[in-house]
């Protein structure tokens, strides 16, 4: 065995013999034996020490190789006379060791230390009689880190530690961090505590932590954890007893206490959070500019309970919340602060850990009279989930179901009288794995079980069915105000708007507008779709209905609060106006360029002529502009009168769908691709003038202000 030749060497005492035997002799066993390569930079013998320094073990495969910097042995010399090696201690300075465990559970380093431990014959490695014994090993101001190819990393920046192979270790961790499956932890300092036999852990080890987090899941932070994991006196279990906080909010907040056996898989946690008010979390619900989107956190409250249970590799879970008194001031809610928010929620469900499998049985939710459940099947999670779920609503009367929403939230609702029952009985399935398969989107959103007996004079539909005035914000801080019917110059009856401009804004906007009652559901599935398969929210599905009830009773604001409003006035004028009332307020409010508000002043501004007259290349021009028509009027602005290339393919594109979808004789289109689009000059102004216009009205006015 290689042990004889360290004894030689520590004996010899002289450090040039010493340092030879260990790099000629010694290392390269080493090296046999293990099976990776073994390199040192320096070697220094004394009587009775062994110190290398830049010490390294190459890694297996891809896996990095273990760096020590220094390592110093001392040795009793006693044992060397009688054949063995006493090591009273080894001290491993700043080592770093990368361990990477492939799904079969073997690691590289574990590996390392099979080998070592392994007994050779005497003929097998020559002398296998010499014994090796390891009193101390101390390592100080290590790096560790773990791959786990199945579950996760984890790092310790700083571990500090002192172990006895067949005896107690004590591990001091500094700045350790762990990832599982999308969730995160972290601990500024832990102590662990257990006993070796063979090198090898028995027992159950003591872990305390002290200022730990753990995010379970995006935008749950549990902070400020104190952590207590010690063996039962059996000795089979380890008691759990966790305190912490929330989002670094220095008040303890929440508890976990229960048991985990290792050896069988099996454990219990309880999790309580007794209510407190959600104004010690202040530090937390404000902004870095102090700002804070929950308002009078003082009358605000929560508690929370989960029990846990786990078992053959399946996670139980039951609990609820309680959350009331919330105010919350968000600009993507609605444009004032909504008060009274709260709920209660019961949760039900099991997560199965191999197969990666969520089942949610039941979500239950009460808000303000509205009880709501949830459920869902999850496969795959962590990766690229496949998720089947169901929303249900239970009946409840329409003007009950209204009311739940705070005034603050829909104040443009307030005054409809409903009759009639309420409820939904929605369901979603979704490969996101695999996008290219069709989205399972259907059920019903049952406000069609409503009906409304009065409705706020503005909105009401013998106002919308009249002449009614508009005013509208043409340039921040500038407004106009013009009749929408008859008494207006520019006012265009339905009869008279040409077929080829209502044919253009269907293919564009809303196909099956004249079928459905202002929802395209069809779309909705497939904007979904396109949204999953983009990576990002963009489409919206909006009917030309939804668009109308936008740009002549609200706003554009982009907020959860328009969209709810916009939704339920939609629903309330597709049953009380006609189709072609809809279509006709639609073209003759919306806007088509600077200052140009309705078909009719549009038509003479960029044609020169009446809205029946337009041809299906000037029809598809509207279409193309109603997404940005101030952004997009830079086409209108060239001095030549006519579209660039770009913008003349993107019309015909318009076109062949029409044609496509029979709103275009093939005659008609034929035509209309030979008949290049000009506009009439006799209202432009000079290009650069127009640009300069344009440019104005598009920048916001703070980042205008700068460029000045």
């Amino acid at each position: 065995m290689w042990l004889p030749l360290v004894a030689t060497a520590i004996l010899a005492g002289g450090p040039l013999l010493g340092s030879w035997v260990v790099r000629t002799r010694v290392l390269p066993k080493v090296s046999t034996r293990i099976g990776r390569a073994v390199t040192v930079q320096d070697v220094k013998v004394g009587f009775g020490s062994v110190e290398l320094r830049g010490l390294v073990v190459d890694g297996a495969g891809a896996a990095p190789p273990v760096v020590i910097p220094a390592l110093r042995a001392e040795v009793e010399l006693s044992s060397l006379v009688t054949g063995g090696m006493h090591v009273e201690r080894v001290e491993l300075d700043r080592p770093r060791i990368d361990v990477v465990r492939g799904e079969s559970g073997d690691d590289n380093i574990s590996s390392i230390l099979d080998k070592l431990r392994e007994k050779k014959s005497a003929a097998g490695e020559g002398g296998g009689g010499s014994k090796l014994r390891v009193d101390l090993v101390r390592v100080k101001q290590g790096n560790v880190r773990l791959t786990d190819e199945a579950l996760g990393q984890a790092e310790v920046k700083a571990l500090d530690g002192d172990l006895r192979p067949d005896g107690p270790a004590t591990f001091h961790v500094k700045d350790a961090r762990v990832e599982v499956g999308g969730a995160h932890a972290t601990a500024d300092d832990a102590t662990i505590d257990v006993t070796l036999a063979h090198g090898k852990p028995v027992g159950l080890p003591t872990i305390d932590v002290k200022n730990g987090s753990l995010t379970p899941v995006h935008g749950l932070a549990l902070t400020g954890i104190r952590a207590s994991v010690r063996p039962d006196p059996d000795g089979q279990r380890q008691i759990i007893d966790v305190h912490g906080s929330y989002g670094g909010a220095s008040a303890e907040l929440w508890n976990a206490v229960g048991w985990l056996r290792s050896d069988a898989r099996e454990g219990k946690l309880t999790l309580r959070c007794d209510r407190f008010k959600l104004s010690q979390l202040d530090s937390v619900l404000r902004n870095k500019d102090g700002s804070a989107e929950v308002l009078n956190a003082s009358k605000g409250e929560m508690d929370a309970h989960l029990d846990l249970a786990f078992r053959d590799d399946k996670l139980a879970f039951i609990g609820g919340a309680h959350l009331a008194g919330l105010t919350v001031a968000h600009p993507m809610l609605a444009p004032v602060p909504v008060p009274r928010l709260g709920f209660d929620a019961r949760i039900k469900g099991t997560f199965e850990t191999k197969e990666r499998a969520l089942k949610l049985p039941e979500a239950a939710f009460d808000f303000r009279n509205l009880h709501a459940v949830f459920t869902a099947d999850v496969a795959n999670v962590g990766h690229k989930p496949r998720i089947a779920a169901t929303l249900q609503v239970r009946p409840l009367p329409c003007q009950v179901a209204l009311q739940a929403f705070p005034n603050e939230l829909v104040p443009f609702l307030q005054g409809f009288k409903l009759t009639g029952t309420f409820s939904t009985d929605l369901h979603v399935a979704v490969d996101l794995d695999d996008l290219e398969a069709p989205v399972d989107l259907g059920g019903h959103v049952g406000i069609e079980g409503c009906k409304v007996t009065q409705a706020p004079e503005w909105v009401s539909s013998d106002r919308l069915s009249a002449t009614f005035e508009q005013t509208v914000e043409f340039e921040p801080g500038k407004w106009m105000t013009f009749m929408v019917g008859p008494e207006s110059p520019d006012w265009v009856p339905f009869a008279e708007i040409s077929p080829h401009l209502i044919n253009s804004i269907m293919t564009t906007e809303d196909s099956g507008f004249f079928k459905h009652h202002g929802f395209i559901s069809s779309e909705f599935r497939s904007a979904l779709q396109q949204n999953l398969q983009r990576g990002y929210f963009r489409l919206g599905a909006s009917s030309i209905t939804m668009q109308m009830v936008k740009n002549v009773l609200l706003s554009r604001e982009k907020t959860l609060s328009r969209k709810l409003q916009e939704m339920f006035i939609t629903w309330y004028l597709e049953h009380h106006i006609t189709k072609e009332r809809i279509m006709e307020i639609y073209f003759n409010v919306i806007e088509f360029g600077p200052g140009i508000y309705g078909i009719g002043r549009a038509a003479r501004h960029y044609f020169g002529k009446s809205v029946k007259e337009l041809e299906p290349q000037e029809a598809a021009w509207f279409s193309s502009i109603l997404p940005n028509p101030k952004r997009r009027y830079v086409q209108y602005c060239h001095a030549n009168g006519m579209l660039d290339a770009k913008w003349d393919a993107y019309l015909k594109r318009i076109m062949r769908r029409m044609h496509e979808r029979g709103r275009l004789t093939d005659e008609e289109h034929e035509r209309a691709l030979q008949t290049p689009l000009r506009f009439s000059r006799v209202e432009a102004m000079p290009e650069k003038e127009c640009m300069a216009l344009v440019k104005r009205i598009t920048t916001p006015p703070q980042q205008l202000a700068q460029s000045k």
